[in-house]
């Protein structure tokens, strides 16, 4: 309830764009560090298959040989 009551505020005071435009920015910069944290851990994912894909590769060419 607080957090509405300053918004309505904030509103009064600097006008609906202008709040806007802060909200909006707030929410791009938490979209981006999360999509930050999510490219981090699917960086590490393909890191992971690409170890697992030349374990396959040598035992395949192991058994073929």
């Amino acid at each position: 309830m607080e957090d509405v009551n300053v918004i309505i505020q904030a509103v009064s005071t600097v006008g609906f764009p202008i709040v806007m435009c802060g909200i909006m920015f707030w929410f791009l910069n938490k979209e981006q560090e999360n999509h930050k944290a999510e490219m981090l851990s699917l960086k590490e994912v393909i890191a992971e298959n690409n170890k697992v894909l030349e374990g396959l590769k040598q035992l395949i060419e192991d058994k073929l040989q």
